[in-house]
């Protein structure tokens, strides 16, 4: 559904590098600083390769020494970015708090727009969690403790792996102990006629395809839909959806955050973003 609203206001209330921005002058250098260092001092495997393209790579990150029997319990992280910015280099920092707590965590890259679809990302991110899956045993992942989690278009890519048949991947039909979609996206109408579509190139059919919302919900996990309280109508608009649309969401506002600094809790082991993940893992 597209609000009714004007072209330029909708395109505001998508737009949160304007209303918050000062985040790649301070957020996004920290996290950066924070992953490089995960990078060289945590354990695990970098830029595991799941499929034949640049970006198809996933880093696993856990902790010291060998992996217990059966493997480390594990967050699988979804980077945002409009399905078209950022790196899974930039979201090393998520693995921080996880590994420090005895956890792993397996941060996915993907191809962005416009070099591939929003249809071709979802595709890449399930081929990434199979793989993960197929290889737990030789890379320390405990296939039955695997959390997903995902923010902004990750949040929308989190909602999707909900809707797909894992058992034609040769997975449990529910594949996840629990999910946790953050200031997801999760009905991509609004987005054909705004300056995001440049790259991402949707029609209203094939937008209305990629919605989650709009999609039979397949796998039986608990999901949470978080949204901070500061963000753009359009967003706590897009989490209240996902919980009509589906029987059993955890809607979650977490007060006073922005778009960016809901995700800065997921790097501290402090906050009540970080416990609602770890539990599901513990």
């Amino acid at each position: 559904m597209i609000p009714n609203l004007p072209l330029d206001e909708l395109a505001r209330r998508y737009n949160n590098g304007a209303a918050v921005p000062d985040w790649q002058d301070t957020l996004l250098p920290r996290w950066q600083r924070g992953s490089d260092r995960v990078r060289r001092e945590a354990g695990g495997a970098r830029d595991v390769a799941y499929g034949p393209l640049p970006r198809n790579r996933f880093d696993v990150f856990t902790p010291p020494g060998a992996s217990p029997p059966g493997g480390w319990p594990t967050l699988c992280f979804i980077h945002g970015g409009y399905w078209q910015r950022l790196y899974k280099d930039d979201w090393s920092v998520i693995a921080q708090p996880f590994v420090a707590n005895g956890m792993a965590a397996v941060i996915v890259g993907y191809t962005l727009c416009p070099q591939t679809t929003i249809r071709g990302i979802a595709a890449e991110i399930e081929t990434a969690v199979a793989h993960a899956w197929q290889h737990a045993p030789a890379l320390g992942i405990a296939r039955e403790r695997v959390a997903l989690v995902g923010h902004s278009a990750g949040g929308h890519l989190t909602a999707w792996c909900l809707t797909t048949d894992w058992t034609a991947r040769g997975l449990p039909a529910t594949p996840f102990v629990a999910a946790t979609a953050i200031s997801g996206l999760f009905d991509l109408e609004p987005l054909v006629p705004i300056y995001l579509n440049e790259a991402l190139q949707l029609g209203n059919d094939e937008a209305l395809a990629m919605s989650p919302a709009y999609r039979e919900r397949r796998v039986d996990c608990d999901l949470t839909a978080a949204v901070g309280g500061a963000e753009l109508d359009e967003f706590l608009r897009q989490n209240a959806l996902i919980g009509q649309a589906w029987a059993g969401v955890r809607e979650w506002t977490l007060p006073g955050l922005n778009h960016f600094s809901i995700i800065d809790q997921l790097t501290r082991e402090d906050t009540e973003l970080f416990a609602h993940v770890a539990k599901a893992l513990r």
